[in-house]
């Protein structure tokens, strides 16, 4: 991978983050509207009852930030516009939280044009864990176990049927971490998935409630008035994706 970009330990705000993600060879249904809706009641269900715990950061891992189109080309194998089709409980390990998203490809804006049409799994920060998982070896009241929601405030979980621009690499690394191994408790197998290079900075999405792209990080905005040259670039790299996506 090409290492262009700036590195994550220059830039002191930013707190790391990695998704991965793994190729499926099926295609989803051409009845994808009403199969997106009965995924979202699911899924809304699931969590509806659920106690929510918002947590400052991200989860374990690290990556780069682009800040514009040809460095986000250059930083990943290939650069995807996709949309979620569904969000799925999976294994979490102890003080981290995850979800398992489907993403349908819908275009490649740049790399593998195989990876048109196809699903792809994502591991995405944020959601539903127990209390004994989240709360392990910390200095917490003990109370019965039970599910709860988490909600990481730098990276929230997208609605189902939200479209996604991102960037997705083949670069994996084998070391053991927390992270990995909730990936392999889960079934997903590191050296067929990708990695997802600094989401809460290099992530875009637009839901039901949006005309545009914006990036998903509730607290970008905040995060980079440390630094106004990178805030300036950012912003014209997402009016850049709304131009042409």
């Amino acid at each position: 991978m090409k290492r262009t970009l700036i590195i994550l330990a220059t830039v002191i705000f930013v707190l790391p983050l990695t998704a991965w993600m793994h190729t499926s060879g099926s295609n989803i249904s051409n009845n994808q509207p009403a199969i997106i809706r009965k995924n979202s009641r699911t899924w809304k269900k699931e969590i509806s009852d659920l106690p929510i715990i918002k947590s400052d950061g991200l989860g374990d891992s690290g990556g780069y930030i682009a800040q514009s189109m040809q460095q986000l080309k250059s930083v990943n194998d290939s650069v995807i516009n996709g949309t979620v089709y569904s969000l799925e409980r999976m294994e979490s390990s102890k003080n981290l939280a995850f979800t398992r998203a489907t993403v349908h490809v819908d275009k490649v804006i740049s790399g593998d044009k195989e990876l048109k049409g196809k699903n792809i799994q994502m591991v995405l920060n944020s959601g539903i864990t127990s209390a004994s998982c989240w709360y392990a070896d910390k200095n917490q009241t003990r109370e019965a176990d039970h599910d709860i929601l988490v909600q990481y405030s730098e990276f929230p979980l997208p609605e189902i049927g939200s479209k996604i621009i991102l960037g997705i690499s083949s670069e994996v690394k084998n070391e053991t971490t927390p992270y990995n191994e909730g990936l392999k408790q889960s079934g997903l197998h590191l050296k067929k998935s990708y990695i997802v290079n600094m989401p809460e900075f290099n992530l875009w999405i637009k839901d039901s409630k949006d005309r545009k792209y914006r990036l998903n990080n509730p607290k970008a905005n905040e995060k980079l008035k440390a630094n106004k040259e990178m805030k300036r670039k950012i912003t014209k790299l997402t009016d850049e994706l709304n131009q042409k996506y």
